[in-house]
């Protein structure tokens, strides 16, 4: 069995629950547009050390990027293949870079053997075009209430903005459509990277430090990956 394969079963359990139906398709090195090497040169670096195993299972194709760390042990990501849908079949508000990213590389749905200390690290998933979905991912009357309580005047519509990552516990990173700036939505956290949006409650809205944009977020977590690896 592919080794990538095999340590990705070993401790994400429970994504393939009938491994017995997983079709091993082939590998392939990471190729992407000018435009993509443009805006992401860090995530390209990044990607372009992987081995890239390409599988099916019930009729899904992912694909798995895995890379070495310094002990030597397999770690990576799995993925959705990139999208190749056409600007009038996108259904949903995404903003260019966004889309740009899922033309060359389909987002991340699981990582195995992570490290601790990457903005990765307890997200249910990152960028997928699945999973985006307008708003704060079911945050809205909390957080009406929260500043409701407070006496704080919303000045911002939760329906500019679309998710594109979820921790475990809820906690949600999104992106404004059109200017793609970044935005935390962190209900449970002890982070020491970010810090209140504007006049927002506690608990509520935050910005990341060193991290305005959508690109920018990506570039940074490709950067710890590969300070994490061989």
């Amino acid at each position: 069995m592919n080794k990538d394969l095999k340590d990705f079963q070993s401790e994400i359990t429970w994504f393939f629950r009938k491994p017995e139906e997983i079709i091993l398709l082939g590998q392939r090195t990471f190729h992407a547009s000018f435009e993509f090497e443009e805006k992401y040169p860090i995530l390209t670096k990044l990607l372009k050390k992987a081995r890239i195993t390409t599988i099916k299972y019930e009729e899904q194709r992912y694909e798995l990027f895995g890379w070495y760390d310094k002990d030597n042990n397999s770690l990576g990501w799995l993925c959705n293949e990139s999208l190749e849908l056409e600007d009038k079949e996108i259904k949903k508000s995404l903003h260019p870079d966004h889309v740009l990213l899922l033309r060359n590389f389909g987002g991340i749905t699981e990582r195995w053997n992570e490290p601790v200390d990457t903005w990765l690290c307890n997200l249910n998933y990152a960028l997928p075009y699945e999973n985006a979905e307008v708003g704060i991912n079911g945050w809205e009357e909390s957080f009406e209430e929260y500043c409701k309580d407070e006496g704080i005047e919303i000045k911002i519509n939760p329906r500019d903005y679309i998710t594109f990552a979820v921790e475990a516990n809820g906690n949600v990173t999104m992106y404004h459509k059109e200017s793609g700036e970044i935005l935390m939505y962190a209900h449970d956290h002890a982070f020491n990277h970010i810090y209140p949006f504007h006049h927002y409650p506690e608990y509520t809205l935050y910005r990341i430090e060193n991290c305005n944009t959508l690109k920018e977020w990506v570039e940074t977590i490709a950067g710890q990956w590969l300070t994490n690896i061989i």
